[in-house]
């Protein structure tokens, strides 16, 4: 009984994800493109959303006097929000704000573990709002160099498991900006590796390839399949056999 259980389980899983009629125009099936508009909606109500938690974070942070290590760790995720949204000199002085308070720490509070990998993460976040600062302004030469500075000698845990930030991407990639998004995807293989991570960078590719609209997230994965245009195990890819 529980044998036959699994296998009624297994083949639901298989469904979940095959269930949904594949878009039978490929990459220009209207269905899809309403998909997307759903999903470039919802990334910015989230990311509008995410501005104001992340400043409240930030700012409990300050008024409960936390460790100046957690204070410049909220301030820099926050800045990456603000740089899609707020005044670009409003970013700047944010920014100018964390380098600020990370020479507030003293020599041996970092001696004694609190920048646990070095401010990796947090410079992240700073080279991607510097990335935005420069799409905002339209020096797209510096967006490159921003992105580039952003997973360079990247040291972080959190990035090595959860991947670099995909929101600037998405926008480059939906003006048309097609050469630094292959760019940034290629060069993340210098540190965010494993099968899902390398599940994701070919179903980018390939569906840059074809000229598809694309959301930069893991679901990706299943959708190019379903378009068409990459064949994944995708049980495998996102660990679920």
């Amino acid at each position: 009984m529980k044998k036959i259980l699994f296998i009624f389980f297994s083949i639901g899983i298989t469904l979940s994800f095959k269930g949904h009629a594949a878009y039978l125009q490929g990459c220009e099936d209207p269905e899809y493109h309403q998909y997307i508009e759903q999903r470039f909606e919802y990334f910015e109500s989230r990311n509008r959303r995410l501005l104001n938690d992340t400043l409240r974070d930030y700012q409990l942070s300050l008024s409960t006097n936390g460790s100046v290590y957690q204070v410049i760790t909220n301030l820099s995720r926050h800045i990456k929000y603000s740089a899609q949204f707020e005044p670009v000199e409003t970013v700047k002085l944010k920014i100018d704000r964390a380098f600020s308070h990370a020479r507030e720490m003293s020599r041996e509070q970092q001696i004694a573990g609190e920048v646990y990998d070095g401010f990796s993460t947090e410079n992240h976040y700073i080279a991607i709002a510097r990335a935005w600062i420069a799409y905002r302004e339209g020096d797209f030469d510096r967006v490159s160099e921003a992105l580039h500075d952003a997973i360079d000698d990247v040291d972080s845990a959190l990035l090595d498991t959860f991947g670099p930030d995909f929101d600037l991407v998405r926008q480059l990639y939906r003006d048309g900006y097609i050469e630094p998004v292959v760019a940034y995807i290629k060069k993340t293989e210098s540190f965010w590796t494993g099968k899902r991570p390398d599940a994701l960078r070919k179903a980018w590719l390939d569906m840059i390839d074809a000229g598809c609209k694309i959301q930069f997230d893991s679901v990706d994965v299943i959708k190019a399949e379903q378009l068409g245009v990459s064949s994944i195990n995708t049980q495998e890819a996102l660990g679920l056999n």
